[in-house]
């Protein structure tokens, strides 16, 4: 089995975690890009393993027993990741707005904790969402720390129909927000990724005080004014230094 094809099995996976709904093999052939007959043997291989099970009725899967075997191992355990969780949404219940964390991962950033707000109507964020790195908030405070080749690798990644040229002066066009972001240590957009929405971000590093995820506040554009977005800031940033001291165990 080559790397490609175990991430290849693994993405297909993580399908399962970003939907409660049972799965059938062209649904996930579509949202994978792959041809049905590796998502087909990929599936059957899970399933023979116990990581999938299959309905009878409507030949769809979903997430089987073995799966729990590790949830109960990290619900046993003294996980850096519920600690993190329990503080997001400490601070989701202070400023009642959504908080969510995002990892990156290759050319994107991927949501994978989210601490909903108490509103009725609020701006919502799925679990497992990808954006590409340089768009909106969550993400582009994450891009903002990254050097400057692997930015522009990544601006060629999402435009490879444009020239070196086009890429290099999107890049520039880019260069003094990127800046600020990182004198700030944090970032704000509104409407970039969504109209409706805006995000405040902090970055998240490892270790090596390596770049490796955000922490976002995401709400509707018609609930932020200046006061407001300086509080969320506020309490951001607090959370944030919080969260980093259990980030830097992962």
């Amino acid at each position: 089995m080559t790397v490609k094809t175990l991430k290849n099995s693994l993405d297909i996976l993580e399908c399962f975690a970003t939907t409660e709904n049972a799965l059938g093999v062209r649904e996930i052939s579509r949202m994978m890009n792959l041809p049905t007959s590796v998502v087909q043997r990929t599936i059957n291989t899970f399933t023979e393993a116990g990581y999938l099970i299959q309905d009878d009725n409507t030949r769809k899967y979903k997430l089987g027993y073995k799966m729990f075997l590790f949830y109960d191992v990290l619900s046993n355990s003294k996980d850096p990741h519920s600690t993190i969780y329990e503080l997001m949404q400490n601070l989701a219940n202070e400023i009642n707005e959504s908080v969510f964390l995002t990892y990156m991962d290759n050319e994107y950033g991927v949501t994978t904790k989210i601490a909903e707000s108490n509103k009725n109507v609020k701006y919502a964020v799925s679990l497992g969402t990808k954006t590409p790195l340089y768009i909106g908030a969550s993400c582009k405070v994450m891009f903002a720390y990254l050097e400057e080749d692997r930015q522009l690798e990544l601006i060629a990644f999402f435009h490879n129909k444009q020239s070196k040229e086009e890429h290099l002066k999107l890049l520039k066009s880019l260069k003094e927000e990127l800046q600020q972001i990182r004198q700030n240590n944090w970032c704000v957009t509104v409407g970039e990724y969504n109209e409706h929405a805006f995000g405040i971000s902090v970055p998240l590093f490892n270790y090596k005080r390596e770049i490796i995820a955000s922490l976002t506040i995401s709400g509707l554009v018609y609930d932020l004014d200046d006061q407001r977005e300086k509080y969320m800031l506020e309490q951001l940033v607090k959370v944030a230094h919080q969260i980093q001291s259990h980030i830097s165990k992962l």
